[in-house]
């Protein structure tokens, strides 16, 4: 999954990139990419009864798209619009903090004002543009009627993610890269004192494929580079049981709604994200082509079930163990042993 951190100059996108995603990130094409992990206490706990050789997390990409150097409200550059409409969420950080470096007044509401009406007017001017084109090749059907349908609601005001799209309907869109289409997490970077009591802290839903939540940047980059013992210490001295940050990286991979089966063993315990409501047949080819074009069945059991009972062989003598197939839609959580045959 590939998030994309964008924002007005001045609101502290690039130190929200790295408490986000600290170390290990790399820059290619003018763009800063981050790879970081998933907390999942669930692997945690299945790598506790197997004791395995690794364990893996589900990932997220981060890239740091930019902005456009020099303006303080104006509109994004094409190059960073191109960024953009190359990531399955954005993240718009929204300046909370004063700064001497601004002309303007920190103002959320105005900046998430100006964000939302220029995603809008993008994707309005290319919708527009394609009707148009439809009239001219007196072009009659559903991919018509969705352009107009988009037209009409943007033009209203609302982003074309509360518009509530059948998949077909979407399907006629295909190829268009429509920011307003894509799931958005508004990220309030605040300052250490604002963060302490805002109401933006807290994660909220705000709309359709659409969630906000606060974070201190500054504070969550200086957590990030401490070492694991330092870091539990100063969280407890903040009254934190975890960085804020896991809660913004949990709300990315739930946004596009997926869930994560899991595989255990004296290897490996690991997450393998999917969407949800996926076959375990669909689900197996997540892991390898082989294991999809060859399967047989699956056998499955609770991660939490295995937690209480100790052991898989308890699990099967207590029938915790069921076998599914190819047509099972596979659950979060649940772990899964695929027996295929190529």
């Amino acid at each position: 999954m590939r998030v994309g951190i964008c924002g007005y100059p001045g609101s502290g996108k690039s130190t929200v990139f790295s408490a986000l995603a600290p170390g290990g990130s790399s820059s290619r094409g003018g763009v800063a990419f981050g790879n970081i992990k998933v907390p999942d206490a669930r692997v945690d706990a299945l790598a506790g009864v197997f004791s395995p050789k690794k364990t893996t997390f589900a990932e997220i990409t981060f890239l740091d798209v930019g902005g456009q150097p020099g303006r303080s409200s104006g509109a994004f550059s094409g190059e960073v619009i191109q960024h953009m409409r190359n990531v399955e969420v954005l993240v718009h950080v929204v300046r909370g903090f004063e700064s001497p470096m601004v002309e303007e007044g920190a103002n959320p509401a105005r900046d998430v004002g100006r964000f939302n009406d220029e995603l809008l007017l993008l994707d309005l001017g290319i919708l527009e543009k394609r009707g148009v084109r439809f009239a001219k090749e007196n072009r009659k059907g559903a991919e018509v009627d969705v352009n107009a349908l988009c037209v009409e609601h943007l033009e209203n005001g609302e982003a074309l993610r509360s518009l509530g799209l059948t998949e077909a309907q979407e399907a006629t869109l295909t190829g268009i890269q429509l920011l307003s289409l894509t799931p958005v997490i508004t990220l309030y970077n605040l300052s250490e004192e604002e963060w302490a009591d805002s109401p933006h802290r807290a994660l909220q839903d705000v709309g359709p494929n659409s969630v906000s939540v606060g974070i201190c940047g500054e504070l969550e980059a200086e957590i990030a580079a401490m070492d694991h013992e330092d870091q539990a210490m100063f969280l407890e001295e903040l009254g934190m049981d975890q960085p804020a940050r896991n809660a913004f990286i949990q709300a990315a991979f739930s946004l596009l709604d997926l869930i994560s089966f899991l595989t255990a063993g004296p290897d490996e315990c690991r997450a393998w994200p999917i969407p949800r409501g996926i076959s375990a047949k669909k689900a197996a080819g997540k892991i390898h082509s082989d294991i999809e074009r060859g399967f047989i069945r699956a056998e499955i059991y609770r991660w939490e079930e295995l937690i209480e009972h100790g052991s898989e062989a308890a699990l099967k003598a207590k029938g915790l163990m069921r076998r599914e197939g190819k047509e099972y839609v596979v659950q979060d959580g649940d772990v899964v042993n695929f027996l295929f045959n190529v």
